[in-house]
Formats: C-alpha cells, sequence, structure tokens
C-alpha cells in the first residue's frame, strides 16, 4: 500500500538532525522548523486515511506523528481546549511556537444533524489572533474524517519584522466558515466561440478591485474599454457565476465573467482559451464591483483576434459555496516557546 511506503519513509528520517535544528544558527533553524511543520502536515495527511479514529483523551495529532518520528513529536505541545458556538465545536489539538513562526492545529465538529463541516470546510481568512505585532497567516485543511465528520487544519502564522512570540498565552479565534463547495472544470461547450462579434457597447468601470495576468500593468485599467453586462447573461456554467457578455474590443477578444455575492460565499474561477494544438492563449483580467458592491465582475481579455477565434476552446474552472456558517469561536492557551 502507497501510504504504508510513505509512512515507513517518513519514520526513517533520522531523529539526530531533527533534534539538532535545535542547536543550529537561527536562520537554518527558522528553516528546519518550518520545514518540519510541513513535514507534519504531510504525516497526518498521510497517517489520518489509515489509522483508526484516536481516544479523545489523547492528543491524535501527537500520536499520529509520534508513530513516525518522536522528535517531530515532541515539537508539538498538546493543548486540547475547544469552545462550542452554533452547534460547533473547534478544538484546538496542538500547537507549536518558535521565535516569530507558530502553527496551530485544530479541529471542527458539527454537532448537530445539519452537516456543515465536510471535505470542502474553508476558514475563508477569518482566523485571527491576538497579538501585539502585526502578522500574516495561512489555513489549511489536512484531513477530513467522513466516519466522525471531523476536519482537521493547520494553522500557520508569521509575525512581522521577526517579532519574537511573547508571554504565556495565545488567543486564537475565528468568525465565520465556508461548507457545501462545489468545483467545476471542463470545456464550456455552450459558449459559440464562431458567433462572437464585435462589441457594439463599452463601459468605464468605477470601481476596480484589481487585477492579474501575464505582464500585467495594473494603471491600464483605466484606458481600456470594457464589456456591458448582457441582462440575464450568457450562460450560467454553474450557480453563483454567469458568463455576462463575449465579444472583440480592439481586436482583442473580451469575456466577461460576474461571481455572485463574492464577500459572503467566495465564489471565484476563470475561463481559459485552448487552440487546437493544446496551447493556452495569453491573457490578464482585470475586476470591478457591481453596483451593490456585492458581487464582482471579472473581463478577461485574451490575445485572441476575430481571424483566430475559430482555432479555440473555451474551458472554465469555477468553485461555488452554497453554505456561510458565522459565529465565534476562541480559545486561549498556554504559550510555550521552543528553545
Amino acid at each position: 500500500m502507497e501510504i504504508d511506503k510513505l509512512v515507513d519513509a517518513i519514520g526513517e528520517i533520522d531523529e539526530n538532525r531533527i533534534r539538532n535544528a535545535r542547536t543550529t544558527p537561527d536562520k537554518i533553524k527558522r528553516i528546519s522548523f518550518k520545514r518540519a511543520l510541513a513535514l507534519v502536515a504531510a504525516i497526518i495527511l498521510c497517517i489520518t486515511i489509515s489509522v483508526p479514529v484516536l481516544a479523545a483523551t489523547v492528543d491524535p495529532i501527537y500520536l499520529m506523528v509520534y508513530r513516525v518520528s518522536p522528535s517531530l513529536a515532541q515539537m508539538l505541545k498538546p493543548v486540547q481546549l475547544s469552545c462550542e458556538d452554533q452547534g460547533i465545536k473547534m478544538e484546538v489539538l496542538s500547537a507549536a511556537v518558535y521565535e516569530n513562526e507558530a502553527a496551530i492545529y485544530i479541529s471542527l465538529q458539527d454537532l448537530t444533524d445539519k452537516n456543515r463541516i465536510d471535505e470542502t470546510t474553508d476558514l475563508f481568512d477569518s482566523c485571527h489572533i491576538n497579538r501585539a505585532f502585526d502578522s500574516s497567516a495561512s489555513c489549511n485543511r489536512v484531513s477530513f474524517d467522513e466516519e466522525t465528520g471531523i476536519a482537521t487544519f493547520l494553522i500557520n502564522i508569521s509575525q512581522w519584522n521577526d517579532k519574537k512570540f511573547g508571554g504565556d498565552k495565545i488567543t486564537f479565534y475565528f468568525t465565520e466558515f465556508l461548507s457545501n463547495k462545489s468545483k467545476f472544470e471542463g470545456e464550456l461547450t455552450e459558449l459559440d466561440l464562431s458567433a462572437v462579434a464585435e462589441a457594439n457597447e463599452t463601459q468605464k468601470p468605477e470601481s476596480f478591485q484589481g487585477g492579474g495576468g501575464k505582464e500585467l500593468d495594473y494603471e491600464s485599467r483605466f484606458d481600456l474599454k470594457y464589456l456591458v453586462p448582457v441582462d440575464g447573461g450568457i450562460l450560467s456554467p454553474v450557480d453563483g457565476v454567469t458568463v455576462t457578455n463575449i465579444g472583440f474590443v480592439d481586436g482583442k477578444l473580451h469575456v466577461q465573467l460576474y461571481f455572485e455575492d463574492i464577500l459572503s460565499y467566495d465564489n471565484h474561477g476563470y475561463i481559459c482559451m485552448y487552440d487546437k494544438d493544446g496551447n493556452q492563449a495569453e491573457s490578464y483580467h482585470f475586476s470591478f464591483w457591481d453596483d451593490k458592491k456585492v458581487g464582482s465582475y471579472e473581463e478577461i481579455i485574451y490575445d485572441i483576434s476575430p481571424e483566430d477565434i475559430e482555432n479555440y476552446k473555451a474551458f472554465g474552472y469555477f468553485v461555488t459555496c452554497k453554505n456561510l456558517t458565522e459565529g465565534y469561536w476562541q480559545v486561549t492557551f498556554p504559550l510555550e516557546n521552543m528553545n
């Protein structure tokens, strides 16, 4: 079994190398700490697939990691403090802290029969720690147990300007999460590229959000012309996403997408154009708000001329959500630095 082979390989890591990370120079030590945390996440992702549910009285993350690397396990300090709100239980399982870096493992479980925690659950950038200094954070789901309905997440936090974590405790909290997310990926056969014509009408949006793409000049957004949305749209490949117009503007193909209520559901995606040889057309895009600043338009501009359009097909990738749960989950726990 491939999982068993991977676990065995991880178990062969030299324990001395992990222990020695604490006695190496600071720069190397920080790198070792980050790599070790990444390895812990990989271990959890693999082992949770094959390990039966562990006793609730013992830190499950610690036990999983200890199976293959006791030294890595020692980096994690068991916490096992929890809180409940809106029928959702949040438990801080383990934490590891070194200088300006911290890693926190948490789990979420729906205590009701609403099944709001699933394999798509996303904390939606709502996780925070109460600290005196500015910091950045990332959150990744590392596992979901269908039998127990428990999702496990790894939150990585870095304090800016190398400010060390100080004090004797830390408070972690989050305020909302998404679930029941759907993903679409495939050819947009209903989008008839052969019928695309020059745009009859264009506009100049006022409230831009951002943009992206190869060699993007963000300031150029004010100089471009944009499509005017068609009432009712052209097609809706998935709920929450609509192709609102398509046409040529100044010799380039424009496709306009509309994402409903992105502030609540984080609906997002894009459309790529591929020629007959499988080459992707270069493109860039700009985003701007609707009148209510709830939904978002995204105009994608492709390096495709009217003469070349017949050689291309459109492929879409979209992620949408149907469930937003709001609340307040907070746990304060002792802070132990790794020295």
